[in-house]
């Protein structure tokens, strides 16, 4: 034998080992999960060709063609079975036959090596094409990733379109999501399918905002607020703009700059008119909200809270800074969090919430990137004086507990970095929360994680008190 083709053995049986591996990794937890599955009276799918996958790896470890052969066996079944399970709609074909797709590519151009080692016809030209087709298959497959798939196609007549009361027609969008409760329907019916299509681009305005970090999330995310004959919204780097409605010239603009090395982006303002009826709740034994002052010299306030950990407030009129909220219009957000705060470990890049008289803060806390991170607290203040009203600690056995001076809230807790929604009847907010870090690495866990990690979590807006938690996974 010569050295080559000692060498050639040597890699052969190395990679031989590697994939064989992947395909017993792949064929046990296609047993375990799939036996879970069959116990909870789901398909026989996995169970079943998990242990073939098996039975293959067994071949391939012993470099027999019968791996290829068995596992080939496996993806035909797997590609008709697919079809009869999720038919001809593209995601769930993509998740049950891309990973198989690629193990089938990976045994197609081993297959010609087996063989020869076998001393047998190679069978070259066949396998390397076929495993080409399964490629340019997945890159297909992959390139479709990227391009929209209707999941639910038109069928039957279409309803009637029907007017809007007068009486009820939409004036503003105050909120990230038009209403408090973030319904994001408007009320409107001047446009409609019939007509959508005539629409035309009235006015443009740039903003001279441009991201400066890495790329890592740099990008303009924002949705506009509209109150009266303003439009307000928010830059990358969190500049407030005031443009008029008709004709997009601008008002005012604040200047706030603020500053990431990455996730730079402001989804949106909010907005809070102290001279119009503050709305109690209805609902009995709801919590009343919490009266505040008009005669402020800031009566219209438009706030944003910024990826370095600032919650400001401008006045609406004019973009100046309210004074009389925190320091010179300023909340330092970063008060309480203890160290590793710099931006993008925490950030806060949704609109703030304004619950009643509260304005509610979440924040992002960066995914997979350490055991210990700051605490996802939430956070409520008033929305005059900018004094924390309360804080919801996920990780403190009593999540309202107030700090002593030099006192942090707890670490690496989940987080609710996503918009919010305000039930005004209730005086209830509603938060999606995240996970706690490491995220995806649950092995420092603690029982409060567990309760409050991707879940759906309540709390009284005045208070801070929890209503309920409905854990979504």
């Amino acid at each position: 034998m010569s050295e080559s083709d000692s060498k050639f053995h040597i890699l052969f049986k190395i990679w031989c080992f590697i994939l064989g591996l992947a395909l017993l990794a792949t064929g046990i937890f296609y047993i375990v999960g799939g036996g879970k599955l069959v116990s909870l009276g789901g398909s026989w799918y996995f169970l079943i060709s998990g242990l073939f996958i098996t039975i293959s790896a067994i071949s391939i470890f012993r470099k027999k063609a019968l791996g290829v052969w068995i596992f080939a066996a496996v993806f035909v079944g797997t590609v008709i079975w697919s079809l009869i399970d999720a038919g001809w709609e593209f995601w769930p074909l993509f998740s049950r036959l891309m990973f198989p797709a690629g193990l089938f590519a990976a045994l197609l151009f081993t297959l010609p090596s087996i063989r020869r080692y076998q001393f047998q016809t190679s069978l070259a030209s066949s396998a390397y094409a076929v495993g080409g087709l399964v490629v340019v298959g997945m890159l297909i497959a992959l390139y479709q990733m990227f391009q929209p798939h209707p999941t639910v196609a038109s069928s039957g007549e279409k309803l009637p379109l029907v007017p809007v009361d007068p009486s009820k027609k939409q004036v503003n969008w105050e909120n990230y999501g038009n209403d408090a409760g973030g319904s994001r329907f408007v009320a409107l019916d001047q446009i409609n399918r019939d007509n959508v299509h005539k629409l035309k681009e009235a006015w443009r305005f740039r903003t001279g905002d441009f991201t400066t970090g890495s790329g890592n999330g740099a990008e303009d995310q924002m949705t506009p607020l509209q109150v009266g004959n303003k439009v307000f919204l928010c830059t990358p780097h969190n500049n407030i703009f005031a443009i008029d409605a008709d004709s997009g010239k601008q008002i005012w603009k604040a200047e706030v700059n603020s500053k990431a090395d990455a996730w730079e982006r402001c989804r949106g303002v909010a907005y809070f008119d102290s001279t119009k009826p503050l709305l109690q709740p209805t609902l009995a034994g709801a919590t009343p909200v919490n009266t505040v002052a008009s005669n402020t010299a800031c009566p219209r306030r438009v706030y944003t809270n910024t990826p370095d950990g600032r919650l400001i407030a401008v006045n609406a009129d004019n973009g100046q800074r309210c004074a009389d909220f925190g320091v010179n219009g300023t909340v330092d957000l970063l008060e309480g969090l203890g160290g590793g705060t710099k931006a993008p470990r925490f950030e806060v890049t949704s609109a703030p919430t304004i619950a009643g008289t509260t304005i509610v803060v979440g924040s992002r806390i960066a995914d997979n990137v350490a055991a210990d991170m700051p605490g996802g607290v939430i956070r409520g203040y008033d929305v005059i004086t900018g004094k924390l009203r309360w804080a919801f600690d996920p990780r403190n056995p009593d999540p309202n507990y107030v700090l002593k001076p030099g006192e942090t809230y707890k670490r690496s807790s989940a987080n609710s970095w996503a918009a919010m929604s305000y039930d005004p009847q209730m005086n209830t907010v509603f938060l999606p929360m995240g996970s706690s870090s490491v995220d995806i690495w649950g092995g420092n866990r603690n029982p409060l994680d567990h309760k409050y990690n991707t879940s759906v979590l309540a709390l009284d807006a005045t208070t801070g008190k929890e209503k309920w938690v409905y854990q979504t996974v």
